[in-house]
């Protein structure tokens, strides 16, 4: 049930009509959306466990398209996008420009639209013309597996990839639930750079997520930044981060790695072959501190399509 109600959270963002209708589906399917596609002139799509359906004014899903799909305007995605920065843009601007809106519960909301530059960098965003809703779940267990496996010694490096929405934040968060906890019979000093405020949800300066007890936690720094932060003020035995994408990212993982520190992180991949080709995951994997890494796979919250060891995947 946990899940159901950070769905109507998540949709509480949206304008009345569609909040009305979303809130109106049943707990079953509440539970199996994972995201909410909203595009200007076009039927509004829940992306679900199963696939794509489409959300009848009845309040039910269907895998049919018909004239009785929800619908929204331009009018509704205007104020969608206003409703999800609490009517303040300027206070988002940083995050929009970036191609996203976290909200209260972790949700994330990418935002498409006509983007304003100057000097090659993206300054605003205009003429918003669609909006992804992402829900934030909170899986307790999604990573018993791979700690099981990869952290029965104690902290170790570990690298989560999958395709989006495979669970790579549920597993992050879920680990360091675990470690910071005691589950595993140690109580690890975690640190969490949570850039985009996925995996603690932060509001009002409290997480919502459970990253246990021995957890600390920084959000919205430049992941490349946030590192360093953790690295310099908490002396923590792992840092754990979401997505590594950048030369940047990746330098100041190796900093933290040539201090000691353990590191867990995600970054996308949609299968073995993709993992391999990967300039980025070589880099890391080549510095020594990692020693798995785990591919899942779908939309299935975390599960595990393979474990690899790090020399596997090098050349």
């Amino acid at each position: 049930m946990e899940n159901v109600k950070r769905f109507e959270q998540a949709v509480k963002t949206l304008p009345p009509r569609l909040s009305q209708v979303l809130i109106s589906l049943s707990d079953d399917e509440k539970n199996s959306v994972r995201e909410i596609c909203l595009r200007v002139g076009k039927a509004v799509v829940a992306v679900t466990e199963n696939g794509v359906r489409f959300i009848c004014e009845s309040g039910r899903l269907t895998q049919i398209y018909s004239s009785f799909a929800v619908q929204t305007d331009c009018r509704e995605i205007e104020e969608t996008f206003h409703r999800l920065c609490g009517y303040s843009v300027y206070s988002f601007k940083d995050a929009i420009n970036r191609g996203f809106i976290t909200v209260d519960g972790g949700h994330r909301a990418g935002v498409g639209g006509t983007a304003v530059t100057e000097n090659g960098r993206v300054t605003a965003v205009r003429d918003i013309n669609c909006i992804n809703l992402r829900i934030a779940r909170e899986i307790k267990g999604a990573a018993d597996g791979i700690v099981s496996r990869c952290f029965s010694d104690g902290v170790s490096g570990l690298i989560v990839a999958g395709p989006p929405s495979s669970g790579k934040t549920t597993v992050l968060r879920d680990i360091a639930r675990q470690l910071s906890g005691g589950e595993k019979g140690i109580f690890a000093k975690v640190f969490v750079c949570d850039e985009r405020g996925e995996i603690g949800a932060v509001h009002c300066g409290n997480p919502q997520n459970d990253l246990g007890i021995n957890c600390d936690l920084i959000t919205s720094y430049p992941k490349n930044e946030g590192i360093l932060i953790g690295l310099r003020s908490f002396s923590p035995d792992i840092i754990i981060c979401d997505e590594i994408a950048t030369e940047e990212e990746a330098e100041a993982v190796e900093a933290g790695l040539c201090s000691g520190v353990g590191f867990a992180l995600s970054i996308h991949s949609g299968s073995e072959k993709e993992l391999r080709s990967k300039p980025l995951l070589a880099r890391l994997l080549r510095s020594g501190g990692f020693e798995n890494v785990v591919l899942l796979s779908g939309r299935k919250d975390g599960r595990v399509q393979r474990f690899f060891k790090a020399g596997e995947l090098l050349d």
